[in-house]
């Protein structure tokens, strides 16, 4: 999409909140920061098409929008507000392009996401969620009034699990995963009442052992592409 494009349609919907506020809710997508680079606007696509290729969807991947945002909060990711479009931090793209490190958490990232899309969520919160650590409309980089709507835990970690198979039908190693979230604990990013990082790890944990991989010939996590 080009750049005036985006602008266009964000300053129509910034318009649009100023005389309707409750369309904020409705189709925020187009208030985000979005953000243009060809590089890696390319690699997001072509990694998100990898995850979508072992998913439920995997038969209307062209349906699909991926999007590079430059969120407010450094530590907001990834979002999905349905209608098969996914937004990724562009910091978080741009460091994964040349580090393997952030490659694995933007895949991270980005397999949740698309799980969030596949599981419905979006078409099935109503109410918002707000708590003291949850996200809001100012933290995204949201133009206007904007309404956001926090998914819940049970959601969230509905989106680990499945994301975390799709790692599996790809061939990614999960330990990977669980590697990452153990990081965030040693970080003391104990994450929300919607993402709590214990419970997420208990979980992938469980997850990943179901799964019976074998380990690496020298007993670390391979890093595969």
């Amino acid at each position: 999409m080009s750049k005036l494009r985006v602008f266009m349609r964000r300053m129509f919907a910034a318009w649009l909140c100023l005389i309707l506020p409750s369309a904020c809710s409705v189709n925020p997508r187009f208030l985000l920061p979005i953000a243009s680079d060809q590089k890696l606007e390319a690699f997001l696509a072509e990694e998100g098409a990898r995850l979508l290729l072992v998913s439920e969807n995997a038969h209307i991947p062209m349906r699909y929008n991926f999007y590079l945002v430059k969120f407010v909060r450094e530590d907001i990711l990834g979002l999905s507000l349905g209608g098969h479009d996914i937004f990724i931090s562009y910091e978080l793209t741009r460091r994964a392009y040349t580090q393997q490190g952030y490659r694995w958490l933007f895949r991270h990232t980005l397999a949740h996401e698309i799980a969030h899309d596949v599981l419905g969520h979006a078409g099935m919160t109503h109410v918002p969620t707000f708590n003291a650590n949850s996200i809001t409309g100012s933290d995204l980089g949201l133009l206007g009034p904007a309404v956001f709507d926090n998914y819940s835990r049970t959601f969230e970690l509905a989106a680990d699990r499945k994301a975390l198979e799709y790692w599996q039908r790809i061939g990614w190693d999960c330990r990977i995963w669980i590697a990452i979230l153990e990081n965030f604990l040693e970080q003391n990013y104990l994450g929300d009442a919607a993402h709590p990082t214990e419970e997420r790890l208990r979980q992938a944990i469980e997850v990943c052992n179901s799964a019976d991989r074998p380990a690496a010939a020298d007993g670390r996590a391979p890093l595969t592409h």
